[in-house]
């Protein structure tokens, strides 16, 4: 009997049968589900786990990500040169080239997050069947996956930049580094301060200025053309500063920036409690549900000011203010009233369909202004 087990124990298939028998009976525990949408309806079981990682299966963080390259090229085709209109289609091209990319980065940014986070992540309800919590995939997987997510990713963006024989500025490769880093900077802040949403947000937000490289209209490249007029860094600096342009960018993006800092902040009430067990810091920790609220509306008076500036500074017209301003500063603070900070719900519906009521807010008003600048 004992030389029976023996050779069970030694079977490559029996040992691989055993561990996939654990890992359904653990994930049945834990309440695990396989998504059952989308391409998960076609993709080999065996894969489902990456495309999890990837977070294929929950779209609205797709577009908590993509909102910000709609808004830059909002943006991009409303300020000098004008947008002609042959190029609209071009537009239209790089958003849906963008698409991917966000789709392959946010991939990157969750597998990276979610790698580090595995052992807060098991603490907590929401998180613990993300597929490296539930032991899905490993962790030398996860790293594995990750770097070739790096590849596919610069493999996307290389056909906009000017060495792929793309339209773009040559910052574009430089913006994508420093999004990455703030992308891998945020998962270790949320065990040493409660600001971890302030560097997400500069994360996500920065999409803005990639979006405007990859259009060509970067209002920071000059800062990269070495001897451009025969200027010094120091002058390249200083007439960059000076650029209304430029400074407008920076207003919008600091706008993003709190915008994504609401939202992400109000998502992360789902998991209040068990952050508060788990010691995971977070403004959602630091300000409460008493708390979140007032300084929510406070943020979202700043954000609308600093879109009012952006507008003033780029010379941007009537359907600017209206819709991108005032409908999103109405949108958002409605957003923020009706969600219940209590229920996971309703803090997920505000991440996902109420932030993206603001999105298409900002990214219509853009749209109208261009269209009443030409028509």
């Amino acid at each position: 009997m004992s030389l029976t087990t023996e050779v069970k124990i030694n079977n490559p298939k029996a040992i691989q049968l055993t561990a996939e028998f654990n890992l359904k009976a653990h994930e049945a525990l834990i309440g695990y589900k396989r998504p059952s949408h989308g391409i998960f309806r076609f993709i080999p079981a065996s894969w489902v786990p990456y495309a999890e990682l990837m977070r294929l299966d929950r779209q609205a963080g797709f577009w908590a990500f993509y909102w910000h390259y709609l808004i830059g090229l909002g943006f991009a085709i409303n300020i000098p040169p004008v947008t002609p209109d042959n190029s609209i289609l071009s537009i239209l091209k790089l958003a849906l080239h963008l698409a991917a990319w966000t789709t392959v980065f946010r991939g990157i940014t969750c597998t990276w997050n979610d790698n580090l986070d595995q052992d807060l992540d098991r603490q907590v309800a929401r998180c613990r069947v993300r597929p490296i919590a539930r032991g899905a995939v490993s962790t030398a997987q996860a790293h594995i996956f990750m770097l070739a997510q790096l590849v596919v990713g610069a493999a996307i963006l290389w056909p906009l930049t000017t060495f792929g024989g793309g339209n773009g500025n040559p910052t574009l490769g430089f913006h994508a580094i420093l999004d990455g880093v703030l992308g891998f900077i945020y998962p270790f802040l949320k065990r040493y301060t409660h600001f971890p949403q302030v560097v997400l947000g500069c994360a996500s937000s920065y999409a803005i200025f990639l979006a405007l490289a990859a259009a060509g209209k970067d209002p920071v490249a000059p800062l990269f053309e070495d001897g451009t007029g025969g200027l010094s860094l120091s002058d390249r600096v200083a007439d960059v500063v000076a650029s209304p342009v430029a400074r407008s960018a920076l207003y919008l993006y600091l706008a993003g920036v709190i915008w994504t800092v609401i939202f992400d902040t109000i998502y992360a009430h789902q998991d209040y409690v068990d952050d508060l067990k788990a010691g995971v810091m977070g403004l959602a920790v630091l300000l409460g549900p008493k708390g979140t609220k007032p300084a929510c509306y406070i943020a979202i008076a700043v954000q609308v000011y600093l879109l009012v500036l952006a507008g003033l500074l780029a010379g941007f017209g009537i359907g600017y203010y209206v819709i991108s301003c005032g409908i999103t500063g109405l949108v958002l603070t409605w957003m923020i009233s009706v969600t219940d900070l209590q229920d996971g719900k309703s803090c997920a519906w505000a991440f996902g369909k109420g932030s993206g009521y603001v999105g298409s807010a900002m990214t219509i008003g853009f749209v109208l202004d261009f269209a009443m600048k030409k028509y």
